[in-house]
């Protein structure tokens, strides 16, 4: 299985990971390696599916963490996923959503900073974006891609992440 997200630089501890619900009915369901985003006072996370792409907007869009199972959930049963909470210090790699946007080091050395958002596929693939935009929920972070070739280094702006108790 080849996950979507992977963490670039794990911080110096990790808390774990938490289940949490996931309502009946998804169009698709969540899968190990893909961020899962939830609602401010919902007791489901949200499957991100392609009808709910280009997230997460700060302060509408709030992502609960990175999936470290597959959900249970059908179209007729509630399920559950396991989330691994993540901090503001967490940089991951995801994959870019036009490759030829990050292909050289100049052009990704250009994107760094820029606030993007992650783009979801049919089929359900992650991928991000390469347009800046001022509430966008993603910060791009450096990266040598000669190390991390076809790869994007990516963290999550706090005003985008869910706050866990």
């Amino acid at each position: 299985m080849s996950l979507d997200i992977t963490l670039l630089d794990p911080p110096s501890y990790v808390k774990g990971s938490r289940k949490h619900a996931v309502a009946a009915g998804a169009v698709a369901s969540i899968k190990a390696g893909r961020l899962v985003l939830k609602s401010l006072g919902d007791a489901s996370v949200v499957v991100w599916t392609a009808s709910n792409s280009a997230k997460p907007v700060v302060a509408t869009d709030y992502i609960a963490g990175l999936a470290t199972s597959d959900s249970t959930d059908t179209a007729a049963a509630v399920g559950t996923v396991d989330i691994m909470f993540i901090t503001p210090d967490m940089v991951f790699l995801g994959n870019p959503n036009t490759a030829a946007s990050w292909d050289t080091q100049a052009e990704y050395d250009a994107l760094v900073g820029d606030r993007v958002l992650l783009s979801t596929s049919a089929a359900g693939v992650q991928t991000i974006l390469h347009t800046d935009g001022a509430t966008y929920g993603l910060v791009i972070q450096p990266l040598d891609i000669a190390k991390h070739p076809g790869k994007v280094a990516f963290s999550v702006r706090n005003d985008a992440m869910y706050l866990h108790a």
